[in-house]
């Protein structure tokens, strides 16, 4: 048995455990719970970044590898609910969104310091992406007139934003730090761009953005407050932008000298 498939086997046994033990204590997951858990998908970015650039052997590499650092994840965080909740904290939540994003920039920072030469030129390229990103994400949301902001809340913009991230962080990547687009999915569109353009990133863009706007359209709901389901979904829909994004920006810092 190799040590990914160990690490894989842990992981999952962990996750299964946790979880077993936070239904038999009757701790309650609702959706203010699971839309914290956003911070923790920029956690498994900076994991897989760490896990592609950074020479790890034995069972720390197979932690580090996908699918198993997505349960070494949820089981962090379905620990952390546990800890909580037999401490009686009250805000869960609040907790669990801190922790998601010291525990980002802890890892990132450690990695960044252990890494032999830190270019300013790329620190300052990744600090574009994301102005970028947030100038994008607010006039595409001024122009729909923050219809998915009333309907969805943060978690709106928050998907609408990670995707466009995704898109601001490739495009930095392949034009300005000489990077190659690994998603098949993803590089087919930017060359498909590239034929009938004068940039394929600005086709991915726009396909980013329609299809974050899609999945808020069809999540659009006439509720007061959004439902459990509808929360996970919407979590999923921007982890599922944040996760590359977040991914991307590490790994330029960890590997482009």
């Amino acid at each position: 048995m190799t040590d990914s498939v160990i690490a894989f086997v842990l992981a999952s046994v962990s996750v299964v455990a946790i979880a077993w033990a936070l239904r038999r204590r009757h701790v309650a997951v609702t959706g203010v719970e699971i839309a914290a858990t956003l911070p923790w998908f920029a956690v498994i970015g900076v994991a897989v970044a760490i896990g592609r650039s950074t020479p790890l052997s034995g069972l720390a590499a197979g932690f580090f590898q996908s699918p198993t650092v997505y349960l070494v994840v949820a089981a962090l965080v379905a620990g952390l609910w546990m800890i909580l909740d037999a401490a009686d904290v009250n805000d869960i939540s609040r907790w669990t969104a801190v922790s998601g994003v010291l525990t980002a920039i802890a890892v990132g920072g450690v990695s960044l310091l252990a890494t032999e030469a830190l270019h300013w030129r790329v620190l300052v390229w990744n600090a574009v992406a994301i102005v970028l990103a947030i100038g994008i994400t607010g006039l595409v949301l001024r122009a729909v007139q923050d219809r998915y902001l009333s309907t969805h809340g943060w978690l709106g913009g928050g998907v609408l934003f990670a995707h466009v991230l995704d898109a601001t962080t490739t495009g930095i990547g392949l034009e300005y730090l000489g990077t190659n687009e690994r998603n098949p999915i993803s590089a087919t569109i930017i060359q498909v761009g590239d034929g009938i353009g004068p940039s394929g990133v600005v086709l991915f863009l726009l396909v980013k953005i329609t299809a974050a706007m899609l999945i808020l359209a069809a999540l659009d709901i006439d509720r007061d407050q959004l439902g459990r389901e509808t929360v996970g979904l919407l979590v999923i829909a921007a982890g599922a932008g944040l996760i590359p994004a977040v991914h991307n920006l590490t790994l330029f810092a960890l590997t482009i000298h």
